[in-house]
């Protein structure tokens, strides 16, 4: 397992963060992941010849602040460059099937935010000018949860370097690969323009246009000073944010998600305007109702993200469990909150008013990607191309 935690490290400093000498790392862990935060500081440190420094936390306020300090002198270490962040994720934290109080939880942004299912907070002025990552780390009661109560150590470790690539210096090749694969497709579509686009599933088929003034995103981030990084790993999906307003038609889930601790299979959704006006489930219908009332936009449809149905993600995680994974398995249908990297020239809230984007304390990523789906864009001059069917992207479609 060291060996795998030392490549683990190795994935977040080389491609993920793509650290240089004189960056200033800061690495925020709770105590369950303190271990690997050592680890991953003390490899940080070689790289960028600099004191990284570990900010232990407990349940989100800072205990102590940790130095790890390079191997040179400070008279002969590099002079400080910029700062980069990243939070260290234990998988474990998150509640899963803790039941909770579906009366009460619409009222307590502390429940909804364990549940992961808090929008981002629109600080369109505070926008992140810094490399920064989510770094998740694996636990038993993770895996449980997606490989059955059988499952070893050896089972989840086997599951985590599968998604992550870890196992040779292959998968250092591949997420630098997949981030220009991603790029790309960005590319294609962002030059199309504002556009329609219209998803067709199992019986099911949903339309709507894109926000004014809003750009295809998702994979590699670029800084305005150019520096890329992934704010997260894997990564499979692009997004685009959708005027709040223009969805119409119905769209099914197509894989179990988890909302307020409970498992919520067979959803159904009927949209109007923009708005979910029926809905209906095999199991936790009670959850979603209770998601639902938390505002007048929770039930708004937000975002679309497209992802390959055929991937290592799409098949190994069967089911969306962490809010962490959620876009990167599937293609999804977004309600609730917009996502801030989707914006372009909006700096104000009247700003956001005129897109037309949603703003609700709440989002849920629901998974419609499958076999079945096909999806169309209808651009402003009245082209019309296929970019996805089956479930899988069609290079020719973005030509």
């Amino acid at each position: 397992m060291e060996n795998l935690l030392t490549q683990y490290a190795r994935l977040v400093i080389e491609v993920q963060l793509k650290l240089r000498e004189g960056d200033s790392l800061s690495i925020n862990s709770e105590a369950s992941t303190l271990t690997f935060a050592r680890l991953l500081a003390q490899k940080a440190a070689l790289a960028t010849r600099q004191t990284v420094t570990i900010v232990h936390t407990n349940h989100g306020k800072v205990v102590d602040a940790i130095p790890i300090e390079p191997i040179e002198k400070e008279i002969f270490r590099p002079p400080v460059q910029g700062a980069v962040m990243c939070h260290i994720v234990d998988l474990d934290e998150h509640p899963y099937l803790t039941p909770t109080d579906l009366n009460t939880a619409a009222e307590e942004v502390t429940t909804l935010g364990k549940y992961g299912l808090l929008a981002d907070p629109v600080f369109l002025d505070r926008r992140i000018a810094v490399p920064w990552a989510n770094i998740p780390y694996p636990g038993p009661r993770w895996a449980l949860q997606l490989l059955g109560t059988q499952a070893s150590e050896e089972d989840m470790w086997r599951l985590f370097t599968t998604l992550y690539r870890i196992e040779d210096e292959h998968g250092f090749r591949f997420w630098e690969e997949q981030g220009n694969l991603l790029a790309y497709r960005k590319q294609k579509l962002n030059e199309r323009g504002r556009c329609r686009i219209r998803l067709v599933g199992d019986l099911w088929e949903i339309g709507a246009t894109m926000a004014k003034d809003t750009l295809w995103a998702g994979g590699r981030q670029t800084l305005p000073s150019q520096r890329s990084f992934f704010s997260s790993l894997p990564v499979q999906a692009i997004h685009a944010a959708l005027d709040g307003k223009s969805a119409k038609g119905t769209f099914t889930s197509s894989r179990p998600f988890y909302v307020l601790g409970q498992v919520v299979k067979g959803a159904r959704f009927t949209v109007e305007d923009g708005l979910v006006t029926e809905y209906a489930a095999q199991t936790g219908k009670e959850a979603l109702t209770a998601l639902f009332s938390v505002d007048e936009n929770a039930k708004r449809v937000s975002e679309i993200s497209l992802a390959d149905h055929d991937t290592v993600e799409s098949h190994y995680l069967e089911k969306s469990i962490h809010p962490h994974f959620a876009r990167e398995m599937t293609s999804t249908i977004v309600l609730g909150g917009f996502s801030l990297d989707n914006l372009t020239t909006q700096q104000y809230e009247g700003d956001i008013e005129e897109s037309a984007l949603c703003s609700s304390l709440v989002r849920v990523a629901v998974p419609v990607g499958d076999s079945h789906l096909s999806v169309t864009l209808h651009s402003e001059d009245g082209s019309e191309s296929s970019v996805m069917e089956e479930g899988i992207f069609t290079e020719e479609g973005l030509v």
